[in-house]
């Protein structure tokens, strides 16, 4: 009776240390799928971010502007790029701030943006859609400022409804999940603004620039709301 009670302790140390062995070995196996998924997706964030960065400003016509904005825009696009890069693969984020999923949002916005940009018939965006029927619409009834506004707000919501469902929530709703994404598009996307705004004037400038946040933030909002409706309608049986 002595010897078994003798036992019965070993066996359940035994049974406690394998546990404990098996979680933490099935802890790092998950990390690190975790950690090569995150990688994978912080890299595709950050080259979109960066083609969309090269391909907005590579075939703009530059003979009407002074010779040091390219140097400037680029350095500020390559500092912006690195920050959302490092927020995004660094997975940065606090209990109401989706600071991760907000850069990654931004850097694919970007890429979409870049990729639009080179698929417009006129890098001058602005001129094209003043010249287009809804933008010539715009800039005849209301004015310049209004048709740029319009512009801002179309464009920006495809790009923000895009990049919203593509990357997945890790939080739940909040309105940091709204606002911070679409302030990283607005962010990333500005310089470009600023560039394509050279030669207009501040109202033109500011009707963009108020376009692009409000068609940011909607897209934002309807891509969780897509996402949201897409995700219920596949788990419910």
């Amino acid at each position: 009776m002595e010897a078994e009670n003798e036992r019965a302790p070993d066996s359940i140390r035994e049974g406690v240390r394998s546990g404990i062995l098996a979680t933490i070995r099935q802890d790092v196996e998950l990390r690190g799928g975790r950690a090569a998924r995150l990688l994978l997706a912080a890299g595709f964030a950050g080259v979109a971010g960066g083609l969309g960065a090269t391909l907005l400003v590579a075939a703009h016509p530059y003979d009407h502007h002074p010779p040091w904005h390219v140097v400037v825009f680029s350095s500020v696009w390559a500092g912006l790029l690195v920050v959302a890069f490092s927020v995004a693969f660094l997975q940065l984020r606090t209990p109401r701030l989706p600071l991760a999923r907000s850069a990654a949002v931004g850097l694919l916005g970007l890429g979409l943006a870049g990729i639009c940009g080179i698929a417009c018939p006129d890098q001058h965006f602005l001129a094209w859609w003043s010249g287009f029927g809804v933008g010539a619409a715009v800039a005849t009834t209301w004015g310049s400022a209004a048709s740029a506004l319009c512009f801002g707000f179309v464009a920006t919501l495809a790009i923000g409804l895009l990049s919203s469902l593509v990357v997945p929530k890790d939080q739940a709703p909040s309105a940091g999940t709204r606002l911070l994404p679409a302030a990283a598009l607005v962010l990333l996307l500005a310089p470009g603004v600023v560039l394509q705004s050279f030669d207009t004037s501040i109202a033109v400038f500011c009707g963009w620039i108020a376009g692009t946040a409000a068609g940011a933030y909607m897209g934002v909002v309807w891509g969780a709301w897509v996402g949201a409706r897409v995700a219920r309608r596949t788990t419910t049986p």
